[in-house]
């Protein structure tokens, strides 16, 4: 089977989309013995085997972001047997009409609820009113485009039937190698970023404005420990900034996925204040890792953390909330720990790429 994946984002730039693609792609290779070819927009990122870049230009208002030109598209997508897009501009473009043209079952994997990030173009809310309608407008055609359409959430697939997309849409979670992420020891890790003993909570990611990255620094001088923040992102300045002055509040930057591991051992709790995720794979992979995740009461993150089984749910911007249940995170992380690592296995790579391989196999 020839499966064309169709992505707006892709290496160098990292975040959970082109993780997700790149380990399908390994997974789908090696232990189903299928052909997986990637289009994506060009970069700095030298392509490997079965990878096609297009000429690009990056999107000035979201730093890292690239809008492709996928011209002459055909002559390198023509024996493609499934199309799956995993984006909803340019490069989910170039897939529907291949898809078409050839007469191709066309499928899309919803990542990123985009109309969460017009704040980045504009501040006015006038002209953010208008291009809500417009992008609603488009992201409805590009959905009903699509054969099939799967989210990594419960909670997704309700914010599209409230949009109106309500048929062929279906839960598949990214999922986690959890033959990677895992426990391990971390003393080299904190001698290396200089990290004392003591209690230590934290987060990572794309730091963006849409992941409240404010809430944790706020409450950094009444946690009686270090407050780690690695990943970098179009705020990162903003949050430092905010966070001038304040002793225990360490940037660590960016981390390799060697470093990320270490990086999620190290920690007591993991804090996610993010209000625009539709899985939250970071927090799955801390959970991999054994640590229980404190996380906004907002999209996904409402199904992927089992509020009082494998951490808690806070109303973001509440920081008193917030202080409470990471008190209660400390009170009961043993246990929310254990639950974190058995309830982690459901979504476990293996599990995705069997049920997404049925999918592929139901259309061919």
């Amino acid at each position: 089977m020839n499966i064309g994946i169709f992505t707006d984002t892709y290496f160098p730039q990292i975040n959970g989309v082109t993780y997700t693609i790149s380990l399908w792609k390994e997974k789908i290779e090696k232990e189903n013995r299928n052909n997986v070819y990637i289009y994506y927009p060009k970069s700095s990122y030298t392509p490997q085997k079965n990878e096609f870049p297009f000429r690009s230009f990056e999107f000035r208002f979201y730093k890292g972001y690239r809008i492709a030109i996928p011209a002459n598209i055909s002559k390198k997508a023509r024996s493609l047997d499934i199309v799956h897009i995993h984006g909803l501009f340019s490069m989910a473009i170039a897939g529907i009409y291949i898809a078409k043209r050839h007469h191709i079952p066309l499928i899309l994997t919803y990542h990123t609820p985009a109309d969460e990030y017009i704040r980045y173009i504009t501040r006015r809310k006038s002209l953010q009113a208008a291009l809500m309608r417009i992008y609603n407008l488009w992201e409805r055609r590009i959905l009903e485009s699509c054969d099939l359409i799967t989210v990594p959430s419960q909670a997704i697939k309700e914010r599209l039937s409230k949009k109106g997309i309500k048929n062929n849409v279906i839960v598949l979670s990214n999922g986690v190698d959890l033959n990677f992420f895992r426990r391990v020891d971390t003393g080299k890790f904190k001698t290396k970023y200089d990290i004392p003993s003591g209690k230590i909570i934290g987060f990572c990611g794309r730091l963006g404005y849409e992941k409240h990255i404010e809430d944790i620094i706020e409450i950094s001088d009444k946690f009686k420990g270090m407050v780690l923040i690695a990943g970098k992102g179009p705020a990162a300045d903003y949050y430092k900034k905010m966070a001038e002055g304040k002793e225990n509040v360490k940037f660590l930057g960016f981390l390799d996925r060697r470093e990320l591991m270490e990086f999620y051992s190290s920690l007591d709790l993991f804090v996610f204040p993010s209000t625009a995720e539709t899985q939250g794979l970071v927090a799955l992979e801390a959970m991999a890792c054994g640590v229980p995740v404190i996380g906004a009461n907002a999209l996904a993150l409402k199904d992927t953390i089992k509020d009082g089984e494998t951490g808690y749910l806070y109303e973001q911007g509440n920081l008193s909330d917030l202080l409470d249940k990471i008190q209660k995170g400390y009170e009961n992380r043993e246990i929310l720990s254990e639950n974190s690592v058995k309830c982690v296995q459901q979504h476990s790579v293996e599990n995705t790429i069997k049920k997404l391989m049925e999918i592929y196999n139901r259309f061919v």
